[in-house]
């Protein structure tokens, strides 16, 4: 009886490490974890308006730039270079992915949305690891940025699952490049004093670091909607208008540092989305100042003031002489 219970044991044995082997040999290999790849991430970062945000006088990428929200406060953008204890020299490229799609910083703190990661958070996988791996590239400089002084938090977000693949033409290929890599929506949409994007005014022109940006809607009267996709497409890749005349500004900025260096089919891309999206009849201006108060101060209320004053005087200095005279 115990030889046949030893032979029973052996045999179940058997079948189990027999089981385990099938097992083995069906299980899919361990993930591996995505690499980002710095040439391709060099061609993101042009979509990407070659990060202008970052740029300042401290030189590539190192920051410092002011934003100034108002009664928000002001925010700073940050060194994204590699030095170590100003930048993000100790950050991976997963980290710099996640503060991209999602506003997180490896510390847990969440960035405002001044940094456009609501846009970026569509970017595809490779496309945001590919960015990624360029962004380490940038030499380090040691650049202390201010800390931001808001008076309010950063608003919660929630990221959508970002896409794996990115489309590659036609019109998919634009608007994933303007809604998602491009942020073109950050310039040319206005917003509230909240900063959240006017309902229904989805590109008409804005009013950005004290530029007025275009209308960039199929508008006819107040857009671009007379523009032919070609001539779109030549803007982007030279700076020039129809008519001849250059941007200037911010918009000079994103074309020699990103648009310039894209392709063709993705300058076009661009160009035949931006010809879909709805026409929204709109010059965009620059605020207008107060009614009173406030600084610059009211001229017509401060003028009409001293004049009042100046007849009260007058007139108070020739009662006196009167009085004088009749004593």
């Amino acid at each position: 009886m115990l030889k046949r219970l030893i032979a029973l044991a052996f045999f179940f044995a058997g079948l189990s490490l027999f089981w385990l082997a099938a097992q083995s040999a069906t299980a899919a290999p361990p993930a591996q974890e995505m690499k980002g790849d710095a040439t391709r991430g060099d061609y993101i970062f042009a979509a990407a308006a070659g990060c202008g945000c970052h740029m300042g006088q401290a030189g590539f990428l190192a920051g410092g730039q002011e934003f100034d929200l108002g009664p928000l406060g002001k925010v700073y953008a940050r060194n994204i270079t590699s030095d170590p204890e100003t930048g993000i020299g100790n950050w991976s490229e997963a980290d710099i992915v996640t503060a991209i799609r999602t506003g997180k910083t490896p510390d847990g703190k969440l960035l405002f949305p001044v940094m456009p990661y609501m846009t970026f958070s569509g970017m595809a996988d490779q496309d945001a690891y590919d960015l990624a791996a360029f962004i380490k590239t940038a030499p380090p400089i040691k650049n202390t940025v201010p800390a931001d002084q808001l008076t309010i938090e950063a608003p919660p977000f929630n990221p959508p699952a970002a896409p794996a693949t990115a489309p590659t033409e036609g019109v998919a290929r634009g608007e994933y490049l303007v809604k998602n890599v491009s942020d073109c929506s950050g310039c040319h949409t206005p917003t509230d004093a909240q900063g959240a994007p006017l309902p229904g005014k989805f590109l008409a022109g804005s009013f950005v670091e004290g530029e007025v940006t275009a209308n960039i809607t199929p508008d006819e009267a107040t857009g671009i909607g007379k523009w032919t996709e070609a001539e779109i497409a030549n803007l982007l890749a030279t700076g020039k208008r129809p008519d001849g005349s250059a941007v200037t500004g911010l918009m000079l900025q994103v074309v020699e540092g990103g648009f310039s260096k894209l392709t063709d089919a993705d300058r076009l891309a661009i160009a035949a989305y931006l010809k879909t999206v709805p026409a929204v009849n709109n010059v965009p201006q620059a605020p207008q100042l107060p009614a009173t108060g406030g600084n610059p101060f009211n001229v017509p209320l401060f003028a009409g003031l001293l004049a009042i004053g100046g007849i009260l005087l007058l007139s108070g200095a020739f009662v006196w002489r009167s009085a004088r005279r009749t004593k």
